[in-house]
């Protein structure tokens, strides 16, 4: 029963009615919340925010980490695009997700939970994956819980990627990184750092020494140039990877008393913070467009303002000043908003006899970034992009080199954390379907597939709740020093933080249900003859629902599957439809109300009227999908979902295997 989740969720399956009528066949989806729909990597965030507000921290973690291996991580630095679509938005505020799903990472640590074992490897094939950013990490992490012998080749000397080496300690300080990996780690997958593949060992040795399949997730490191006069000639320009890169690695010492950071994203607005705490005196920012336009987390240029970090929106530098081979400053120029350009953003257009000088010491260009690609052998047939990237197919991350793999920075260029975990989710599946199955199925990306499913809420009538504020470092004390700005919330405040949540859509999709469930909510139907014959079929049908071992997902034919062993051990399976029973009305018990009427989202409930005009609910079950949400609405205890016993449910079964 707990893979089910998958085919409810996630799958179009295949639903019938025997017991009503054997000829209605329908499809159904189960519908997500948005918040859900909108996280790249599908994170079931509705499904544990519920538990966080039970007060099951440990069961909220763990499903987090079913879609994301790195909820410490993320709890900090994700952009979290949940909040953006969060229903709560149309009511007051959007519930604090992001800083939720940090709250239980968290508690984890500070309850020194048992490390977990190493997973028994149970396949041949090794898979080396190049990088040990965000991307490398997920991938490693799926195939390791898949019985893959896995190592991961970093060249620099600790892992994590831009997570350890771009992302300031303010934001998220080393010994999360170091124990989010350390986990992984503890599944079995071997980290080897200051071991650049193509340098250090090339792709052929590693071939010799059984790599079946490579993962490619380099990051992208190499900074762009700005391409005005300058730039070249004078000390005290770095770009702003190597700035970070070295501040990170251990070098506190001050860049420069006057210093001017260009451009808009977050790597822009974490050198010009990280540049006033190692002590400048003047920090400023250079950005071509309006703050609206800026790319970097609202929340990060907030606190760089408050910091007291100087923003000079509509400006672009010109040229680079300097003296005696020694910056002296920027020249810049104002500009104006024109039409939109590819990115969708209104496109900066420079206003004559607007130039002004910045005076500075040090400049630390912050503009983007591109993949070094330049460890690869020299007569590498990888088909690379204008960007200097990974040209793959976007729904496997398969380049066009067989064994090989591409995904994060290196394929889509800069981008979020929660994307490269998405990217390497997809890895990870590919791969092992390229090694289990000599192929990879074309799909597109997840996102894309779940985006029409999302559920909007009636808000109506929604009273406002204040959002639970996030502790924070007082200014004063935060700017002279790397130690973390946004605090964490407490069990309380999470709690009630959590209690925010409008539990968008059918259920609270925690799956707490599934394995408890001894009421036989779920029938399970053969499509298919049984080697033994019909008998057979029926006994292990009504074993299944009590028996999750023996039930697993089939994603190649998106059936639910039955295994089980003979007298001779000899293995069997079998593909299943799922049945679900509907809810039924009591009627006496019954007042007329509506409420389940309107919680049902497939409606499936009217009211009628009785003889003495007294109104009741009617369930029309060619409708009724059996998710119990008017049940649970139901105040008087007239709406219950069937339980049958034994002998009814054998009976429907054999009424199945009858008429197929």
């Amino acid at each position: 029963m707990y893979k089910l989740k998958t085919a409810l969720e996630k799958e179009q399956v295949k639903i019938s009615f025997p017991h009503f009528s054997p000829d209605i066949h329908t499809i159904t989806q189960i519908e997500a919340s948005t918040c859900k729909v909108a996280c790249p990597a599908g994170v079931q965030v509705k499904a544990y925010i519920g538990l966080i507000v039970a007060g099951k921290f440990k069961e909220a973690l763990e499903l987090i980490k079913e879609d994301n291996p790195l909820p410490g991580i993320c709890g900090r630095v994700c952009t979290h695009p949940c909040e953006s679509e969060c229903n709560r938005r149309d009511v007051d505020e959007a519930v604090a997700i992001c800083a939720l799903k940090r709250f239980v990472a968290d508690w984890e640590l500070k309850q020194k939970i048992k490390r977990e074992k190493p997973i028994k490897s149970t396949k041949k094939e090794k898979i080396a994956i190049i990088g040990s950013g965000p991307a490398g990490l997920t991938c490693a992490n799926d195939l390791v819980r898949k019985g893959y012998p896995v190592t991961i080749f970093e060249k620099l000397s600790k892992p994590g990627g831009m997570l350890s080496w771009g992302i300031p300690a303010y934001r998220l300080p080393r010994d999360i990184i170091q124990k989010e990996i350390e986990a992984i780690k503890d599944l079995g997958v071997i980290i080897k750092t200051r071991t650049e593949v193509g340098k250090d060992i090339s792709f052929s040795k590693l071939k010799q020494k059984g790599y079946k399949a490579f993962f490619l997730a380099v990051g992208a490191y190499e900074g762009l140039k700005l391409r005005i006069p300058g730039e070249d000639d004078y000390k005290g320009f770095i770009d702003c990877i190597e700035f970070l890169k070295r501040v990170n690695g251990g070098n506190r010492k001050k860049p420069g008393r006057k210093v001017i950071v260009i451009g808009g994203g977050n790597s822009a607005i974490d050198s010009a913070r990280t540049a006033l705490r190692l002590g400048c005196d003047e920090v400023n920012i250079v950005y071509r467009r309006s703050r609206k336009e800026m790319p970097a987390n609202d929340a990060e240029i907030d606190a760089a303002e408050e910091e007291g970090i100087k923003i000079s929106y509509l400006a672009a530098p010109v040229k680079i000043l300097g003296e005696v081979g020694k910056v002296t400053g920027m020249e810049c120029i104002k500009m104006k908003l024109g039409k939109p350009d590819e990115s969708g953003r209104r496109r900066p257009v420079p206003i004559k006899g607007t130039e002004f000088i910045i005076e500075a010491d040090t400049i630390i260009p912050a503009i983007s970034q591109r993949p070094d690609l330049s460890f690869l052998p020299k007569n590498s047939k990888f088909k690379i992009t204008k960007w200097n990237t990974f040209e793959v197919n976007p729904g496997t991350l398969a380049t066009n080199v067989p064994n090989f793999f591409a995904g994060g920075d290196d394929v889509t260029g800069p981008n979020t954390v929660i994307d490269a975990i998405t990217q390497g989710h997809t890895a990870a599946h590919s791969i092992d379907s390229y090694l289990q199955y000599g192929k990879v199925k074309k799909g597109k990306p997840k996102k894309e597939e779940h985006k029409e499913w999302s559920f909007k809420m009636e808000l109506e009538g929604e009273r406002s709740i204040k959002r639970t504020p996030l502790p924070h470092l007082s200014i004063k004390s935060r700017i002279k020093t790397f130690d973390e700005v946004d605090l964490c919330f407490n069990e309380e405040q999470a709690i009630e933080e959590a209690r925010r949540c409008l539990r968008c859509g059918p259920c609270m999709e925690c799956q707490e249900c599934a394995p408890e469930c001894r009421g036989r909510l779920v029938m399970l139907r053969a499509v298919e003859e049984a080697p033994q014959g019909g008998a057979e079929i029926q006994e292990l049908i009504l074993r299944g629902p009590s028996d999750p071992d023996k039930l697993s997902w089939d994603k190649r034919t998106n059936n639910v599957v039955m295994f089980w062993k003979d007298e001779k051990k000899k293995k069997h399976t079998l593909s299943l439809e799922m049945e679900p029973i509907t809810c039924f009305v009591v009627k006496e018990h019954c007042r007329g109300c509506g409420e389940c009427k309107q919680v049902c989202q497939y409606n499936a409930i009217s009211l009628s009227s009785a003889e003495d005009g007294i109104l009741f609910a009617e369930i029309d079950e060619t409708l009724c999908k059996g998710c119990g949400t008017c049940a649970a609405a139901c105040k008087t205890g007239a709406i219950q979902a069937r339980h049958f016993n034994d002998k009814h449910i054998k009976d429907l079964v054999e009424n199945c295997l009858t008429k197929a």
